[in-house]
């Protein structure tokens, strides 16, 4: 075999696990039900910890946890006005379409065709 069609092979392997480590860790950061409610209502509109704190009936610390993991891998961005922090999601991030996706399938359910 070519050593250099070899290393092409190699390079293109370790791209694809990259990828599929990626996609990964979106999905297991999708895969908490509080998370991807944020992420549902950050669709809509940008909100503070104290609006989550209200609608989820969760303690401030555990909205911030959430937060958190969802700003550090780059999937919201935050602004701050005065002593508030604001959320939002953030459309560059490389996973932000099929977020929409996602997203858009909870907000129009699939219901089955009935099997009998």
């Amino acid at each position: 075999m070519d050593y250099t069609f070899k290393r092409k092979e190699d390079s293109s392997l370790i791209e694809t696990a990259k990828r599929v480590e990626e996609m990964s860790q979106f999905l297991k950061l999708l895969s908490d039900g509080t998370r991807l409610e944020i992420l549902r209502r950050l669709h809509v509109r940008e909100h503070c910890v104290c609006d989550f704190v209200e609608m989820f009936d969760i303690s401030q610390p555990a909205v911030s946890r959430h937060l958190k993991l969802l700003r550090q891998s780059q999937l919201i961005l935050e602004r701050r006005e005065r002593q508030w922090i604001y959320f939002r999601i953030n459309p560059d991030h490389p996973q932000y379409k099929l977020l929409l996706t996602i997203l858009a399938e909870m907000d129009t359910p699939n219901i089955p065709d009935r099997s009998c």
